[in-house]
């Protein structure tokens, strides 16, 4: 478990100030205009949902304790002082669509609610060190971690600057590992110290056969060569072996790569969207903004395949060539879906509403605080999603 989970009171103070400080920075520099995003899938407008972060945090660390009423809906005994109202910012309740016609704050408003809010928050972090009573400042941080990158991916999605300091990184020189197999209990024990996401626990007990694996995410380099191959011009669907899976291959890289001649058409060369700028693909980067599909498409391609979410694990808590921190999240093969013995956490709507249609991702992107990356930490997503920082790795057929 990374030391983040178990984060105790004035390291925790700090984390919540610099977490807020970088939700600030990666909103405030953009103008009115930027701030009134179009409605789409994937994203909120910013006033809603920065409003919606300060609202959480109220709502958990201060306005406790929660009951469930007739419906199965969490409810606070206490008013709202801070942010407010539920039905304007509780996200089970406002529809997504809703949230463009709804009457938002406005932007110093939205700032001033932070404000207060965060050093109310602050005022009520326990003495302690117990587990449980830091529970739900620590899924505030955690949550507001999540959302912070969403503020990213909706920069390079509507083609604003990046924040500053985003950069991705290259890979070393591709290759693989051979993983030995052996026991292990993937997620997270309900008697360990720390933090845990709901859909973490109770975990189970796995035997792992020996895999060879990538040691890195597959680079644009490497999905270049796909893509030059006619990767996507083969047939509008890919078959896998006995029909385990049939899945589309959309082709969502007019948007995000773009071919580049010369007048002689000889010169040939790619280039990749990065934000708000267009610039040569690097080959030795992480390919990023592929879907499920097309991690998919591409094994068939390689004749490799993508990491069940317990191989990812037990690669990266066990092999120290695997790299995977600071690039992209990567798809596994897995549909989300709950551990044995899965209790739904007072959040009740984190997990339990996306079991069964979402994909399991992995690791932790560019973007992503440093604070998330666990290996055990569980991302899902809808599988056709490109706008998010995915990659993918490959695994040997056994």
């Amino acid at each position: 478990m990374s030391e983040a989970r178990c984060l105790a009171r004035s390291a925790l103070v700090e984390a919540m100030r610099e977490c807020r400080a970088r939700t600030i920075a990666w909103t405030c520099d953009l103008g009115d205009a930027q701030w009134r995003v179009p409605q789409q899938p994937g994203i909120n407008p910013i006033a809603w949902e920065l409003a919606h972060l300060a609202w959480f945090a109220e709502f958990w660390i201060l306005r406790g304790p929660h009951d469930v009423d007739a419906k199965g809906r969490t409810q606070a005994r206490r008013p709202a002082m801070h942010a407010g109202p539920d039905t304007l910012l509780d996200s089970s309740l406002l529809a997504h669509a809703d949230r463009w016609s709804a009457p938002l704050p406005s932007r110093e408003k939205v700032f001033e609610m932070m404000a207060s809010q965060l050093e109310a928050c602050i005022d009520a972090v326990p003495d302690d060190d117990n587990d449980d009573a830091l529970y739900f400042h620590r899924l505030a941080l955690f949550h507001e971690d999540m959302h912070g990158e969403a503020f990213a991916w909706l920069r390079a999605k509507m083609g604003y600057p990046p924040p500053f300091g985003v950069t991705l990184e290259r890979l070393a020189e591709p290759g693989s590992v051979e993983v030995r197999g052996g026991e292990i209990h993937v997620g997270s024990s309900a008697a360990g110290p720390g933090f845990a996401f709901d859909n973490e626990l109770l975990g189970r007990d796995i035997t792992v056969a020996d895999f060879e694996i990538d040691a890195c995410p597959v680079t644009a380099g490497q999905y270049l060569r796909f893509v030059e191959s006619g990767g996507y011009d083969r047939s509008e669907y890919w078959t896998g072996e006995a029909g385990v899976w049939r899945a589309q291959a959309k082709r969502s890289h007019p948007e995000r790569w773009r071919r580049m001649t010369t007048h002689s058409r000889s010169d040939v060369r790619w280039e990749v969207r990065w934000f708000d700028r267009w610039k040569a693909l690097d080959p030795e980067q992480p390919v990023i903004h592929v879907n499920a599909f097309e991690a998919e498409a591409y094994c068939l391609w390689a004749t490799r395949r993508l990491p069940s979410a317990a191989q990812w694990e037990y690669a990266a808590r066990r092999v120290v060539a695997f790299e995977w921190r600071h690039r992209v999240w990567e798809w596994t093969s897995d549909a989300f879906e709950p551990y044995p013995g899965f209790v739904a956490g007072p959040y009740k709507e984190y997990s339990a509403p996306w079991f069964g249609n979402h994909r399991e991702l992995r690791g932790g992107a560019f973007a992503t605080h440093a604070r998330m990356h666990d290996a055990r930490y569980r991302n899902f997503f809808t599988p056709e999603r490109s706008d998010v920082f995915a990659g993918f790795r490959t695994i040997a057929h056994e």
